[in-house]
């Protein structure tokens, strides 16, 4: 996983900070290769999360 690729969240642990399992978030940092920064945003591209994830609990979503 890299920057600017689009992942999907894996977890519901999340939800008290405002997403779900399978929300789509984009990785904005890549902190060791096991920790991502990813920016949930809502359909007008507001900030809903923003955070440090595990790499374990995303995974990348194809654009094809």
């Amino acid at each position: 996983m890299k920057p600017f690729q689009k992942v999907r969240l894996l977890t519901d642990k999340y939800i008290d900070e405002g997403i779900k399992i399978g929300d789509i978030g984009v990785i904005l940092e890549d902190y060791d290769g096991e920790n991502f920064e990813v920016e949930f945003s809502d359909n007008n591209g507001i900030t809903i999360a923003l955070f440090a994830i595990p790499g374990k609990e995303l995974e990348l979503v194809d654009d094809k």
